[in-house]
């Protein structure tokens, strides 16, 4: 369960990062936002983090499926987390009413409160990756 576990800490990792940058950002976080949801193109910034994402869950799935135990943390990280991040995902990227909600969000402050907002979720992950 080790690619398992790589990929509970690759995602705590992500959150950090992208935490850090909505706060240091502040309101300029928007525009980097606007780009990746509701650009007419998608940069190749944020294709090639979907990639990198979709083939590290495949490997860890793979490795999940033929696993002789699964854990309840590697339920939750692969098939539940992932299937909620398509959800979200699919509701900003393909619905123009999700996409306005990304495009509107405005200032300094509300981006900071979003990045502390997820930075629950590092810990999360965190302990997720051990107890798979």
């Amino acid at each position: 369960m080790v690619l398992v576990q790589a990929f509970a800490l690759l995602l705590a990792l992500a959150v950090l990062a992208t935490s850090v940058l909505m706060y240091v950002m502040g309101g300029r976080f928007q525009a980097v936002e606007a780009r990746a949801y509701a650009g007419e193109r998608r940069p190749w910034w944020f294709v090639a983090a979907l990639v990198a994402y979709a083939a590290l869950y495949l490997a860890a799935l793979t490795a999940f499926v033929l696993a002789p135990e699964r854990s309840w943390a590697a339920w939750v990280l692969m098939v539940v987390i992932p299937v909620a991040a398509a959800l979200k995902g699919g509701l900003v990227l393909f619905n123009p009413k999700g996409q306005a909600v990304v495009t509107a969000i405005e200032g300094d402050a509300a981006w900071r409160r979003i990045a502390l907002s997820r930075a629950v979720l590092i810990p999360l992950f965190v302990a997720l990756a051990y107890y798979t």
